[in-house]
């Protein structure tokens, strides 16, 4: 009975090797499969992120470009408030300028009208006011020797009486010259011109420069332009229409208003009333 027992028991711890190695194998085995599920989660993890992750970079590349628009947007009404004040302020710097501008252009018609007479009355001269600009058209025999780019004494003597009134009355407007001639070139020899472009563009430099060479007008104001014989003011059908489309004009105009113009009057103080000043101090000193 006790050999059975004991065979029994010896039977039992024999396979005790066997079932742990079974046991350890199925332990091993579940190990490795929660192993996989857990690696295979945090790959679909790892890939969520790394999605997630592209996704707010291109968001926050979204909201750059539209932060970058909203600033530009911005600038831009910040300009076009600018430009509107801006604006406003330079129309009413012009209103306020305007009449008075005409007012020194009617003096220096008259001023211009007593120097020139003489001019005026052999036709040589003409004088005409626009409504924003003052016109002096010289004619060629006074300035110029037939295709020659060179003043005549007369002429220069006729930018110096001039130059006192652009320099006076009329020193905030600009001196636009335009020198003109006709389609028949005279044979000169010698002369440095040999096309109606360039005749007209070289007497109209010749002006500009005596204007600030001689008479030291600002260069700032001045300008030049030859228009050869394309802005005729009569047909030049006969000798002495063509003789009259060959003319100087001086068109002497107002500076247009700038922002730096328009700073300045805003922030000059309004004009003292000088007769209320007087009074003032003519009681201060009849009250001693």
């Amino acid at each position: 009975m006790d050999d059975a027992r004991t065979e029994a028991a010896r039977g039992r711890w024999r396979w005790l090797p066997w079932g742990l190695l079974a046991v350890g194998v199925v332990v091993a085995s579940a190990g490795a499969w929660l192993g996989s599920r857990s690696l295979h989660a945090l790959e679909t993890r790892a890939a969520q992120l790394e999605r997630e992750a592209t996704e707010s970079e291109a968001h926050v590349a979204q909201l750059q470009t539209l932060r970058q628009a909203m600033e530009r947007r911005l600038r831009t009404l910040e300009r076009q408030q600018q430009a509107a004040e801006w604006g406003g302020a330079a129309a009413q710097v012009q209103a306020r300028n305007a009449e008075a501008q005409h007012m020194r252009r009617e003096a220096a018609l008259a001023t211009l009208g007593a120097a020139l007479k003489d001019a005026l009355a052999g036709g040589d001269v003409s004088l005409d006011l626009e409504d924003d600009a003052l016109r002096m058209e010289v004619s060629e025999r006074l300035l110029f020797a037939p295709a020659s780019t060179q003043l005549t004494p007369e002429g220069a003597r006729l930018l110096k009486q001039s130059a006192g009134v652009l320099q006076g009355a009329l020193a905030d407007h600009r001196v636009a010259v335009e020198a003109h001639t006709d389609e028949v070139l005279p044979a000169a020899p010698g002369a440095p011109a040999s096309t109606a472009w360039e005749l007209s563009a070289a007497r109209a430099v010749t002006v500009v420069r005596h204007l600030g060479e001689r008479e030291k007008l600002d260069p700032v104001r001045l300008s030049a332009t030859g228009h050869a014989a394309y802005r005729p003011r009569v047909p030049g059908d006969s000798p002495p229409n063509r003789a009259l489309n060959r003319r100087v004009t001086l068109r002497l105009s107002p500076t247009p208003v700038t922002p730096q113009s328009v700073a300045v009057a805003s922030t000059e103080p309004p004009p003292r009333p000088v007769k209320r000043a007087a009074k003032a101090k003519a009681k201060k000193m009849a009250r001693r």
